[in-house]
């Protein structure tokens, strides 16, 4: 999988698919919002994307090929 690579919060690199069907609401074909949310301990980040009517559609694991 081919991954865009962005600075995150505090100069952490974050990655995330080229393919953005992640972002894309099923229900209303609308850009869902990303919201970084952190995991448990040992579990890592999650970048969870919303959309603003129908909620979470999908959440990616920037850092699951790193592991």
């Amino acid at each position: 999988m081919e991954y865009h690579e962005l600075e995150g919060p505090d100069g952490v690199s974050i990655r995330v698919p080229k393919n953005d069907g992640y972002r894309t609401c099923p229900e209303c074909g609308g850009d869902c919002e990303p919201d970084v949310a952190a995991g448990a301990a040992g579990m890592g980040v999650r970048i969870a994307f919303i959309c603003p009517e129908h909620g979470v559609h999908s959440v990616v694991d920037p850092f699951e090929d790193r592991r």
